[in-house]
């Protein structure tokens, strides 16, 4: 337990604050922040929920690693299951054990090595789409990012000969997660249990005839299942190298040789596809934001590209070298975390440093706020990549930055999502830097992930040489 002396735990009560700070949250005023200010655990209560946000790093581990057991996801995650199935980002107790120690090895650096030319490909795509020959391009760079991040994890997934799949997919997907966030909203709002979602969500994708938008839902969730159920049935039937992550996927046995059935390699790979891409774009789209405002650190990563890569495509083997723009993804991702809150409920009691958790109480986690905690960012609002130098990371709380959480259920696609951005930004700088359109109005939207309310428009503007 914690050796931090207990703190008093403030309530803070009224619908309106809480709909506020999570879902349009990230001011720096009202009850609850103010609170957060001062006292490192706060209580407060909405739609007959009790909520818990902790605010120190100490009783995050708590949750996420000591005391992980006692704790689940909770009932907004119910929504997701509905459309991804049972992946390792849904599943839990057992079934998440054992899945998840199948597929570690699917994640290991030999296996996401050999994906980099199935990564790089639709980048340089990308950039030949994107360089009409003048020397100032505008750019929609949040949309961009969404684009291009779903053909890379499009072409990492089904291989090149299905790289057009994510291109058909992605209006569907944007519209999809967008139709999430509406629905989360509501759940937040009238928490229902979890029983009473679970069968709203099955009526909703197999009911016959439905009225919209209800109808535009349920359309939405059927076109990604039928085109992920398409190629995995095509795959079965025609199988190729494995040597993209559905391949690595169908190829994947327990200890008894049975592989992952149909329906849950279909759930993994829905899930890699939806969530994977929908947050490395936003931690990219910020680190542009962030390194046009910073011209200094911006230099240094061009400086760092041209020395590595000499205008040449990029190989799996540079990535070593390449710390500086590594460490410019891992800035951005501190600053704006993608994933800017954590939620999971208690399913038995517990005791934090002295705060009672009674079972059925909700904990928030705020990567956020713990991410711009002064106590352990120094000049938190500054734009450091230095921090992330390998050099730098000694002594660091493990429950301090957490962009992919944390604990045994870290995202198990961390290091693919790192190697992604790092070779976007890589080739997207050997060309262009990108400067922000004077005037466009830049704010951070907290839904389930943490985007650009307006989008984000910037220039390409062309380097010289």
């Amino acid at each position: 337990m914690s050796a931090l002396a207990a703190r008093r735990t403030p309530t803070v009560s009224g619908l309106r604050v809480a709909h506020d700070t999570l879902m349009n949250g990230l001011s720096t005023e009202g009850p609850l922040v103010s609170s957060l200010r001062d006292n490192d655990i706060v209580r407060y209560s909405f739609a007959g929920r009790t909520m818990f946000v902790l605010g120190h790093p100490d009783y995050v581990d708590h949750v996420l690693h000591d005391g992980v057991e006692r704790y689940r996801k909770s009932v907004e995650y119910e929504l997701l299951r509905s459309v991804l199935g049972l992946s390792l980002f849904t599943d839990e107790g057992d079934s998440w054990r054992r899945h998840r120690m199948l597929l570690n090895p699917l994640f290991a650096k030999r296996h996401l090595r050999g994906l980099v030319d199935l990564m790089i490909d639709p980048i340089e795509q990308f950039m030949g789409r994107l360089d009409n020959g003048s020397e100032r391009i505008s750019v929609h760079m949040s949309r961009a990012m969404t684009e291009l991040t779903l053909d890379v994890v499009g072409c990492a997934l089904f291989g090149r000969g299905m790289a057009d799949l994510a291109q058909r997919l992605g209006p569907t997907v944007t519209t999809g997660l967008r139709a999430a966030e509406r629905a989360t909203r509501g759940i937040m709002l009238v928490n229902p249990p979890a029983w009473l979602f679970r069968a709203w969500a099955s009526f909703l994708h197999h009911a016959p005839l439905l009225p919209p938008p209800l109808s535009r839902i349920q359309s939405i969730m059927r076109g990604v299942d039928e085109m992920v159920w398409n190629v995995i049935r095509e795959r079965e039937a025609n199988p190729g190298p494995d040597d993209d992550l559905l391949g690595l996927l169908l190829s994947v046995r327990d200890e008894h040789g049975h592989k992952l059935s149909p329906r849950r390699v279909r759930d993994e790979a829905t899930t890699f596809m939806l969530a994977g891409h929908e947050t490395t774009a936003n931690a990219l789209s910020w680190m542009w934001y962030l390194l046009a405002r910073e011209p200094a650190a911006r230099q240094r990563l061009l400086d760092e590209v041209d020395s590595v890569l000499a205008g040449r495509r990029p190989t799996a083997q540079d990535l070593p070298q390449l710390p500086w723009t590594g460490a410019c993804v891992q800035e951005a991702m501190r600053m704006f975390p993608p994933a800017w809150a954590i939620p999971r409920i208690a399913i038995e009691d517990d005791v934090i440093d002295g705060h009672r958790i009674p079972r059925g109480a909700s904990i928030l986690i705020p990567v956020h706020a713990i991410h711009h905690d002064a106590r352990w960012w120094p000049e938190p609002e500054v734009f450091d990549p230095s921090r992330f130098l390998p050099e730098r990371g000694a002594g660091r709380h493990r429950s301090q930055y957490l962009p992919f959480g944390g604990g045994r259920r870290i995202c198990i696609g961390s290091s693919f999502a790192l190697m992604e951005a790092t070779l976007v930004t890589a080739i997207m700088s050997q060309r262009f830097t990108y400067e922000l359109v004077p005037g466009h109005p830049v704010q951070a939207e907290a839904t389930l992930t943490l985007r650009p309310r307006h989008g984000l428009r910037m220039i390409a503007v062309r380097r010289p040489g």
